[in-house]
Formats: C-alpha cells, sequence, structure tokens
C-alpha cells in the first residue's frame, strides 16, 4: 500500500511539474483588459501579445460563455407559405467565438490534427447539443454558424497575426483581433495555442471584461430596475424620433 502511494505521489508531481512546462512555454498579455460599450461603440481592436516557441505556431481565440440558445426552423407548409414549424435549442454554444491565425488552418493539421480542429468553428460542434421539437435537425448545427457567422459573433481570420525574428528558442507574436459591434456586456476569455505538428502543446489565458457605459448603462438599468420609467423614456424617445424623421421629409418636401 505504502508503494502505492508513493507512485501515486510521484505521478501527481510528474504532472504538476508537466503542466507548469507547459505554462512556462508560452506567454500572453492582452489590451484592452476591459471594453465599454458607450453609445457611440462600434467596435473594437483587440491587442494580444506575447511569446511562445519558435517552432510552434499562434492560434488566438476570443471566446464568450456557454449559453442556451432558442430558434426557430422556417419552412413551407403545403410547399407555398413560409412558417415558423420547429424549436430548437441549443446548448453549450458560445456567445462569440473569433478564431485567429497566421497562416491556413489546414497547413497547421499535421498528422491528423484532430487538436487543431476543435479550436476552429466547426470543432464547436462537439460541444453543441441540439434539441429540437419535431425531430428533425440534421442541418441545425450548420444553420446556427451561418447565422453567428452573418452577426459577426462567430468568425475565423487569417494573417492577423505577425511574429518577430526568434532568440533563445522563444519567438514573440502580436495578434489583433476586431472585435464585432454587436457585443453583450459579459466575461470573455482570450486564449492563446502554441501548436506543433498538428498538435497543442500549450495555452495561456487572460479575461477580458465588457461593460455599459453612458446612455447605454442607463438605459439597461432603467429597463431591470424602473421597468415603468424605461416604458416612457423609450415611448419620449421613439416619439421624437417620429416626429424629427417627419421634419425631414417635410423640409425637403418644400423644396
Amino acid at each position: 500500500m505504502k508503494i502505492a502511494y508513493l507512485i501515486l505521489f510521484a505521478g501527481l508531481c510528474l504532472f504538476t511539474v508537466s503542466t507548469a512546462a507547459a505554462q512556462d512555454l508560452v506567454r500572453m498579455t492582452v489590451e484592452p483588459q476591459a471594453i465599454s460599450i458607450g453609445a457611440l461603440y462600434n467596435g473594437t481592436t483587440l491587442i494580444a501579445k506575447g511569446s511562445l516557441p519558435a517552432d510552434s505556431e499562434a492560434i488566438v481565440r476570443f471566446m464568450g460563455t456557454s449559453c442556451e440558445l432558442h430558434m426557430k426552423q422556417r419552412g413551407k407548409v403545403g410547399g407555398i407559405v413560409w412558417m415558423n414549424l420547429d424549436s430548437i435549442t441549443f446548448n453549450g454554444a458560445p456567445s462569440v467565438c473569433l478564431v485567429s491565425s497566421a497562416v491556413d488552418f489546414k497547413s497547421l493539421e499535421a498528422n491528423g490534427g484532430a487538436s487543431i480542429r476543435m479550436l476552429r468553428l466547426s470543432g464547436l460542434k462537439g460541444s453543441v447539443q441540439i434539441e429540437a421539437s419535431g425531430g428533425g435537425h440534421e442541418n441545425a448545427f450548420e444553420e446556427l454558424l451561418k447565422l453567428k457567422q452573418k452577426e459577426g459573433l462567430y468568425r475565423e481570420t487569417l494573417g492577423n497575426i505577425s511574429y518577430e525574428s526568434a532568440s533563445q528558442g522563444q519567438k514573440s507574436f502580436l495578434a489583433q483581433v476586431p472585435i464585432p459591434s454587436r457585443l453583450s456586456p459579459g466575461d470573455y476569455m482570450v486564449e492563446l495555442d502554441a501548436v506543433r505538428n498538428g498538435e497543442v502543446i500549450a495555452r495561456a489565458e487572460q479575461p477580458v471584461t465588457v461593460k455599459l457605459v453612458g446612455f447605454p448603462a442607463l438605459l439597461a438599468g432603467l429597463a431591470f430596475g424602473h421597468s415603468a420609467l424605461y416604458g416612457i423614456l423609450a415611448t419620449i424617445i421613439a416619439l421624437l424620433a417620429g416626429l424629427a424623421i417627419g421634419l425631414v421629409f417635410q423640409s425637403r418636401g418644400a423644396h
């Protein structure tokens, strides 16, 4: 029994040392660490920089938290009228998934490259659970990808990571990740994966917080804390917007 404990202890020590060594292979910092969404927010660029082994490539991902998405599947009834047919629920899909690489992903998928494919948009399929009221959801995941890509929340970008000359077995990298304007407040994670020969050899992570400020924060506070006042304010804004549009058309008609 004592020998078994010694073997287990040695294994745990070896695992701890190897994990720490893998973490030391890569380093990363991100700017900004907090993104503020104000009235004029229209997207931004996140800068991730650091170092990784000289013989590896960097894949940088900007990831949102997993969430539950409810969607309606549309189809033709009688071959004529388009209607909502079935309800589809996606569990485990990240709210945002932005994947960046310096080179084409296919060139990184050597020796099978299963771990590399898991980092891509198509790799999300293994972690997303799909439930459909009608049962037919064979293409549901592909349709989800199309929708999220159209919204700018899912994206694969090539060429936005650059490297400097290697020194002492390490090389520096700089990733410029375009962050979409359609971003929700919450907690996000920036992931750096160093890949070599089709495998992930090391990973680093840095959290990023997104928050509402200014007028959007005021509206959100009213919506959740003072719903009646929010309704009145929304009505006033809609009336003023309608009045402004009417005045514009009247002035054009006068000419």
